[in-house]
């Protein structure tokens, strides 16, 4: 028994086998297992990551298709959009055409109506006017505010074919600042064309021309005398509102 020192605290002892190989063995164990470990970790991770690989993959594939496939139908839709675009301009002018040929139609119509009615009244038995008759006068602007084309119709009734002669004279009544102006149309007249005033005719006739208003004088009034000596002598005057008709 070995030396103990009266007083002391004793320790116990176990006491075990001596055995060498057993530390070496279980350092080599615990260093395989910690390769094994890590190796399987890692064929695993790789694993993980092809498998995510393939299916970002297939999410790409199937994300690039569907980008294709909307990117083809934006395009058809910018295609069909254009389409249309043109269309409605195209349908746009068709009607603005077709407006455009019914106003005028509508308007040589309301011409016609007005030209059979006159034409009526020219070869109309039941007239009760007789002799000479100043039946219109109408002025229509030429390309400023000063110059005007007009016209003057005379037609004669009761007379069966024989031809009226006579004389007319027009006068345009209006004012220049404040002063009253009655102006002869032949003072008016461009200076290439002369007023002629002479009537002969069997059933109408029209005296037109081309009229130059002085600057500042504003017209109100026409006023138109006609004189015919044959078939009979009659006079007759009538007072016309100055009123421009816009040119067709």
């Amino acid at each position: 028994m070995p030396n103990v020192v009266k007083g002391s605290k004793q320790q116990r002892m176990v006491v075990v086998p001596y055995r060498p190989w057993y530390r070496a063995s279980l350092s080599i164990f615990l260093i395989v297992f910690f390769f094994a470990a890590a190796a399987a970790a890692y064929f695993y991770g790789l694993h993980v990551a092809q498998q995510q690989h393939l299916v970002n993959r297939a999410d790409n594939e199937r994300l690039t298709q569907a980008l294709s496939e909307t990117q083809e139908q934006l395009d058809e839709l910018r295609s069909q959009l254009a389409i249309s675009g043109r269309s409605n301009i195209v349908d746009r002018r068709a009607n603005e055409e077709v407006q455009g040929t019914i106003s005028a139609l509508r308007e040589r119509i309301m011409q016609l109506e007005q030209d059979v009615s006159f034409y009526r009244q020219v070869m109309a038995p039941e007239s009760t006017e007789l002799g000479l008759i100043i039946a219109e006068f109408d002025v229509t602007p030429i390309d400023n505010v000063s110059r005007y084309q007009y016209r003057a119709v005379f037609r004669q009734a009761g007379a069966g074919d024989k031809v009226l002669e006579g004389n007319v004279q027009i006068n345009i009544i209006g004012h220049l600042a404040a002063e009253r102006l009655v102006l002869p149309i032949d003072e008016l007249v461009a200076e290439s064309a002369q007023f002629e005033p002479s009537l002969n005719f069997r059933y109408f006739q029209n005296i037109e021309g081309e009229l130059q208003l002085p600057e500042g004088f504003t017209p109100d009034q026409v006023e138109v005398l006609a004189e015919s000596n044959k078939p009979t002598a009659i006079k007759v005057e009538k007072i016309f509102s100055w009123s421009v008709v816009e040119a067709q």
